[in-house]
């Protein structure tokens, strides 16, 4: 079956497009790059939101991707209701669905309507609540496929979502890596003039929403335990989100708050990334992070935690420098230690930009685009011994 002149049908279903006081979250922006890139000759692919239209949604439509939302609450009957109605009203042919919301009631409309219905996952969630455990038992049936986008996650579906593995799929996330390049210097010096970052001065960073995951205390934490090591760096903070204020007032306790600027949301990150001598990846627990792949596009050296998807990104001591997470001093002395050793840095730098171009996004659109063919064809039947991710064939480990 299929909808408009012999194109498939696929209607993406998000929770929500914000969290927690940020503007947006990865998935939409993954959704942003996704959208404007499917074989459109193919797939006729719309969105929808449960939630009411926001800022966050009003981001993908600035960027060209309509946006349909319910308005709906987070365990409102109706919206089951409201997806039945748009997959018979718009001839839906596959469900592709993001979050536990969209997933719970979306396999339900997807099995009334008898389509494929798709679960795509994008990290590992600690704090998953219990009623789903036993939703996802309920339900794992009527997953046709389940997507993760790192390894970790993929065992988390399995074990915590219970997705049976033999219609499990690995499919690593990208970003547009040609778009990510540094700025010009005029821009990049303007850029330090408007945020007064001091030009003597090296300056380390980080990209992500302001929430416990992202570990950005522990970025705090090493501010001034870099003076062990003889160094005062700036500190960048770029993103928004609920913990703004008590990082803030954590910086000012430490006496390290003149050396910290809090950006708040960026729309375009390049011209801020181009002023980091480092950027930092201090998470807790992850997906695949889109800002990993802008930072190794943009030869920037990293420093990063090894949970989830980022250990099975980056290589310690080839791509970047990986500590512990949690570990305030391990961050700082792996900072002191590229900032004192700017060929190792260059290095590091280097081996990330040549490895970038395996993870553009375009690989992972095609990779679903695949994912959409299967869904259509026999029931999945295949093991997840040999998945896609990012354009190249990996086996399990």
């Amino acid at each position: 079956m299929t909808g408009n002149n012999g194109r498939v049908r696929v209607l993406h279903v998000c929770d929500k497009f914000g969290i927690h006081g940020a503007t947006v979250h990865g998935v939409t922006r993954l959704l942003s790059w996704w959208f404007p890139r499917w074989n459109k000759d193919e797939f006729d692919c719309r969105l929808v939101g449960l939630r009411a239209f926001d800022a966050s949604a009003q981001f993908l439509v600035d960027r060209g991707t309509l946006v349909h939302c319910l308005d709906k609450g987070k365990l409102d009957p109706s919206t089951l209701t409201a997806l039945m109605r748009l997959i018979r009203n718009e001839k839906i042919d596959i469900i592709h669905l993001h979050g536990y919301a969209a997933s719970d009631f979306g396999r339900l409309a997807a099995s009334r309507a008898g389509i494929p219905a798709i679960i795509h996952e994008h990290f590992v969630d600690p704090a998953m609540p219990r009623y789903q455990r036993v939703v996802d038992r309920l339900l794992a049936r009527k997953t046709r496929i389940g997507i993760a986008v790192s390894r970790s996650v993929l065992e988390f579906m399995a074990t915590e979502r219970h997705i049976p593995r033999e219609r499990l799929r690995l499919i690593g996330n990208g970003a547009p890596i040609a778009d990510f390049a540094a700025v010009d210097a005029a821009t990049a010096r303007a850029t330090r003039d408007t945020w007064r970052i001091p030009a003597n001065k090296p300056v380390i960073g980080v990209i992500g929403r302001l929430n416990t995951q992202k570990g950005i205390t522990y970025l705090i934490q090493a501010l001034p335990l870099l003076a062990r090591h003889g160094l005062e760096a700036t500190l960048v903070i770029i993103g928004d989100g609920n913990l703004r204020p008590s990082l803030e007032a954590e910086a000012a306790a430490l006496g390290v708050a003149g050396q910290v600027v809090f950006t708040g949301f960026a729309d375009d990150t390049r011209t801020l990334q181009t002023l980091l001598d480092i950027q930092l990846f201090p998470s807790l627990f992850e997906g695949t992070p889109l800002t990993l792949f802008e930072a190794m596009a943009m030869s920037r050296p990293i420093v990063s935690t090894g949970v989830d998807g980022l250990g099975e990104v980056l290589v310690d001591g080839e791509t970047a420098l990986m500590v512990p997470p949690r570990d305030p001093r391990a961050l700082a002395d792996a900072v002191a230690h590229l900032l004192q050793n700017p060929d190792e840095a260059a290095r590091l730098a280097r081996n990330a930009k040549a490895a970038s171009g395996a993870y553009d996004i375009q690989n992972a659109v095609d990779a679903i685009q695949n994912v959409y063919r299967e869904a259509l064809g026999s029931p999945a039947t295949a093991t997840a011994v040999e998945v896609e991710a990012g354009g190249r064939r990996l086996a399990e480990q």
